[in-house]
C-alpha cells in the first residue's frame, strides 16, 4: 500500500468525522462486495446463503 500524497492529505485535512465516516463506511461496503464477486467465481456452485456465510466467516475472522 502506498503512502498518501499531499494532495490527498489536504482533502482528508479539511473533511470532517461525517465526510470520513461516510467514505471509510463506502470503502468497507466495496471491499465486501468485491469479496463476493470473488467468492462467487472460486464457488459457483454455491447458493447466495452458503456465500454469505463464507463472507461473514472471512470477515469476521480475517482467514479462509
Amino acid at each position: 500500500m502506498s503512502l498518501p500524497d499531499s494532495r490527498q492529505m489536504a482533502i482528508w485535512k479539511k473533511m470532517n468525522l461525517t465526510e470520513k465516516y461516510a467514505l471509510l463506511a463506502a470503502t468497507i461496503r466495496q471491499a465486501r462486495e468485491l469479496k463476493r464477486i470473488g467468492l462467487r467465481m472460486k464457488f459457483p456452485q454455491d447458493n447466495q446463503a452458503e456465500i454469505e456465510r463464507k463472507l461473514a466467516r472471512l470477515w469476521l475472522h480475517a482467514r479462509p
